[in-house]
């Protein structure tokens, strides 16, 4: 098997090696953005100091388009991706030193202006989405505390963070209003328990948060309250496909048939209540997360995984490179050669997912229509994909590459 993903990877190094030419777009998830972590990751298997070359040339290639292209800010597609993709990098002790220091003063001047940003825009729900609102800036600002140790720097997350609990609180309310609805209508108040956009990503970066500032009980009550919020939501129905919904009014009307993935579905929130338990210190939730987690492993067909068997693919957001990356994490918490076992097969599966002329290197991610395109993302193509079978040949070297999107649970 090794072979065949030492042949997959060159076949994307190719392709990535004309296309980073002409793509413009910086987006850490759907764009180049994360090139220079992938890169990383290739320097980590081989020692080519190639690889070093290739990242000092892509890192200046993005702060090129920063500077003369019109760019977003979210954590997604914008400056606050590429920003933490950077950092990532910096610490990594593989820079020159003129590019190290260039870096890190741009990102203190990045780290101020994304702070001020969003604490001025951040009103409702609507703004603190993960990928492409204020909980994906939060994520970068709190992985930069442990660099920039100005005082108002730490202020300035400090009440970010307190506004966001203050609208999550809230929500949580509004979600408490309605849990025995049965009538329900597209205006009716509806819970995200997902990882992209929702619950679960709240519960890791305010678990991060509080690795930092232990004693904030804001932050404290938010993440308890939040963890129950997404407790309410859990199935009683054995025969039911997941144990939680996606996104539902409450759980009476759920409709509990959400695939397995990185996106939605009961890995990521297995791996998020974990998080949570080991910050609140709360054995029971767990015991929880352990359970959900071997409830998971027990969905080891198509069928099981996912919803359709005819609308997945081998990508990170919701395909099954994540599912089986997934019960790696779960292994290396477990040490159970269960998980070890299904992540080897599922790897086994990625490979043959890939085998066609379709694509780049035989894989392109489905779109909502069903049909299939491209891509190159980290969520959504080939830099994810590469990624995974990069860490598939480093076997346990932890290079620390989950933190990108919020796997970094031990």
């Amino acid at each position: 098997m090794e072979r065949k993903i030492i042949s997959k990877i060159n076949l994307f190094n190719t392709y990535l090696d004309l296309d980073v030419k002409n793509n413009t777009d910086i987006s850490l998830c759907n764009g180049i953005g994360s090139l220079p972590v992938y890169y990383y990751l290739q320097y980590k298997l081989t020692g080519e100091e190639d690889y070093i070359v290739k990242i000092h040339n892509i890192i200046s290639r993005i702060i090129e388009l920063i500077n003369d292209t019109e760019v977003m800010v979210s954590y997604c597609n914008g400056i606050v991706g590429a920003a933490h993709a950077f950092n990532f990098i910096k610490n990594k002790d593989i820079l020159s030193s003129e590019a190290f220091t260039d870096i890190e003063d741009a990102l203190l001047a990045i780290d101020d202006n994304v702070a001020a940003y969003y604490i001025e825009q951040t009103k409702s729900i609507a703004d603190i989405d993960f990928l492409h609102g204020a909980f994906g800036a939060a994520f970068y600002l709190v992985e930069r505390l442990s660099d920039n140790k100005d005082f108002s720097f730490q202020e300035k997350v400090i009440k970010l963070f307190e506004l966001l609990c203050n609208i999550i609180l809230y929500e949580i309310k509004e979600t408490d209003k309605v849990k025995e609805l049965h009538d329900i209508t597209e205006e009716t108040h509806v819970t995200n328990c997902g990882l992209a956009h929702g619950h679960i990503s709240y519960i890791l970066i305010l678990s991060k948060f509080l690795e930092h500032f232990p004693k904030n009980e804001l932050v404290r009550e938010t993440l308890t309250k939040s963890v129950q919020c997404v407790l309410e939501f859990e199935s009683t129905n054995a025969n039911d496909l997941s144990q939680f919904p996606s996104i539902a009014v409450n759980a009476k009307t759920a409709n509990y048939t959400t695939s397995l993935g990185w996106c939605y579905g009961d890995q990521t929130i297995s791996l998020g209540l974990y998080k949570a338990a080991g910050i609140l210190k709360d054995d029971s939730l767990k015991e929880k997360a352990l359970r959900l987690a071997y409830i998971n492993l027990a969905r080891n067909t198509t069928d099981k995984m996912f919803s359709s068997r005819d609308n997945y693919d081998a990508c990170l957001c919701h395909g099954l490179t994540s599912v089986a990356y997934i019960h790696k994490k779960w292994y290396s918490i477990s040490k159970d050669e269960k998980f070890f076992n299904e992540y080897e097969r599922l790897t086994e599966a990625v490979l043959k997912f890939g085998e066609n002329e379709k694509g780049i290197g035989g894989y392109q991610k489905r779109l909502g229509d069903g049909k299939l395109e491209d891509s190159v993302g980290l969520l959504d193509g080939i830099i994810g994909i590469g990624m995974f079978f990069i860490d598939y040949l480093l076997e346990f070297d932890d290079c620390g590459w989950d933190n990108l999107f919020l796997l970094d649970v031990q």
